[in-house]
């Protein structure tokens, strides 16, 4: 594969460098094909709070399996205001201060470049933190090459790590405006995991205000999801509805009832 190659050269252009690995399919597996290629390379976490279960421990685990040094920064998101408060401009503050923690400790560990997943198919428009990898000179070298979810599925066939289905920050979940509370986080996180347990595929339980929520999956589980809905609301919501259409990307501001 030609960008394969080109991505193989550029990396090794960048070394040593540090991933920034998420746990989700893109990240993990840009770590390892910088492994599978012996690119110089360290892998680094951030523990934020507000990542769904489970996403550092697989970022733990695919280190642990390749080899490579991982590092995981305790960051405390909720006690930046604009986090808390769930601003509009939340998803730049927040992606900001998880690199800027990134970047310092890849420093700190000599590293010369910082990359992460993210590839040419990954729009602006929806995740506003991209601005900040553009700030702190964090490189996208997916996107780089013209590569594309297609493409970062592809490699994962072929070095042998799992696609997941595509994963957000828990924050994405409560509309602009509404305080980002740990009891919130942990609720949607819940009823997510039992759902997702259930039904394959993407699943965003959004909040709705006054302790609601909407459910979002593809809908040919559409019966098995309406079963499912007392079990997700005696998790702790006044209600619980399904929208229409399955998943949206965009976060909580992004469909109505």
């Amino acid at each position: 594969m030609m960008r394969a190659r080109g991505l193989d050269a550029l990396l090794r252009s960048y070394e040593p460098v540090a991933v920034a690995l998420s746990g989700g399919t893109d990240s993990s597996v840009l770590l390892a094909f910088a492994r599978h290629h012996r690119v110089q390379a360290i892998a680094i976490s951030v523990d934020t709070g507000l990542t769904p279960p489970g996403e550092l421990a697989t970022a733990r685990k695919l280190s642990e399996r390749l080899g490579v040094q991982h590092i995981v920064i305790p960051l405390g998101m909720l006690e930046i205001p604009a986090v808390r408060e769930n601003r509009p401009e939340r998803c730049y503050v927040c992606k900001q201060a998880m690199m800027e923690a990134v970047v310092a400790e890849a420093r700190r560990q000599g590293c010369r470049t910082v990359v992460d997943g993210t590839h040419a198919g990954d729009r602006a428009d929806t995740r506003p933190g991209m601005r900040a990898l553009s700030e702190l000179g964090i490189r996208s070298p997916f996107a780089e090459c013209g590569m594309g979810k297609a493409d970062v599925e592809a490699l994962a066939r072929e070095l042998g790590v799992p696609v997941r289905p595509p994963s957000a920050c828990l924050a994405t979940r409560i509309p602009t405006g509404e305080p980002v509370t740990r009891e919130c986080l942990a609720l949607v996180a819940a009823a997510e995991a039992l759902l997702a347990r259930e039904i394959p595929g993407t699943i965003r339980v959004r909040c709705t205000g006054g302790n609601r929520a909407s459910v979002e999956a593809d809908p040919a589980h559409r019966r098995r999801l309406e079963e499912l809905l007392g079990a997700v609301k005696e998790l702790g919501f006044e209600d619980v509805a399904i929208a229409a259409g399955g998943y949206r990307e965009g976060g909580a501001d992004s469909w109505k009832l």
